[in-house]
């Protein structure tokens, strides 16, 4: 099965990531596996500059959450399925309604709401601040 090894330049809440393919390989699984988060035992030498995973075959984006020394030769990495690359498409596409109160209530739903439908897709390079800041909700189906 082949799989791609990256240097992920973004940050992990990036749902388009920078990556730079290090290297490709078929990789053979002996062993059963879960698709979610597969470990993996790999010569040493294949890790340099890695920090995330593609597995094409699994349609799936993982990041490597642990790497653990095997023996002298191999090492075994824990990889962790990155939600927002894998489903980038359904993500991007998906029409949303956004409620918005003046009080948040999280008990009543007799509070003041606007209800719009907007379906458009809205990309930032800025984080914000820790302060004060109104939170977006979106819901799919």
């Amino acid at each position: 099965m082949n799989v791609n090894f990256y240097d992920n330049q973004s940050n992990e809440n990036v749902i388009n990531k920078t990556l730079k393919l290090i290297t490709s390989k078929n990789i053979v699984f002996r062993n059963m596996f879960n698709e979610k988060s597969p470990v993996m035992l790999l010569h040493n030498e294949l890790l340099n500059g890695v920090n995330y995973v593609e597995i094409p075959t699994f349609k799936r984006y993982y990041f490597i959450d642990n790497v653990e020394a095997y023996n002298n030769q191999l090492t075994r990495i824990y990889l962790t399925t990155d939600l927002l690359m894998t489903y980038q498409n359904e993500i991007l596409n998906t029409e949303v309604i956004i409620t918005a109160t003046e009080k948040p209530s999280y008990l009543s739903n007799s509070l003041p709401t606007t209800h719009k439908l907007i379906s458009d897709t809205y990309e930032s390079t800025i984080t914000l601040p820790v302060a004060t800041t109104k939170v977006l909700t979106t819901i799919g189906g």
